[in-house]
């Protein structure tokens, strides 16, 4: 269904609208999240990575709102900081220092996926400016 980020069709063609199915996907990882959050917390050990998640979703979703010409290396910054998150993973869970696994998991893949998204959509719009400069 996504390829390189973006929504085919059967034939492997850019489907049209990906803004609008890439905002949906989004509110539903935002749906998932919330609901998600209510029914399990998250643990201590945890918590600088969630904090740090969430600033960089904040910042992501900022950078979404003002939008603007940006470039790859505008965008840099948040690539590291989500592979530095990434790295933090064994196995796809994050693991405490003394090797259990903390409650919370969901709630921070959620999380990821989401600022990923966004990382995703800001790279997509940029794409999109450079065709439309191609074009005219």
């Amino acid at each position: 269904m996504r390829v390189d980020g973006k929504f085919v069709d059967a034939d492997g063609n850019k489907a049209e609208g990906q803004y609008p199915l890439l905002f949906l996907l989004r509110r539903c990882y935002g749906m998932i999240y919330r609901l998600m959050s209510e029914s399990e917390p998250i643990s201590e050990e945890l918590m600088p990575v969630a904090n740090k998640l969430s600033t960089i979703k904040k910042c992501l979703n900022e950078v979404l709102k003002y939008g603007g010409p940006y470039s790859p290396r505008d965008l840099y910054p948040y690539h590291l900081a989500l592979h530095q998150i990434d790295s933090l993973r064994k196995d796809g869970k994050f693991y405490a220092d003394d090797g259990s696994i903390p409650e919370g998991q969901a709630i921070l893949v959620a999380q990821l996926s989401e600022a990923h998204e966004l990382l995703e959509m800001l790279k997509e719009s940029m794409s999109d400016e450079d065709e439309d400069d191609e074009e005219e």
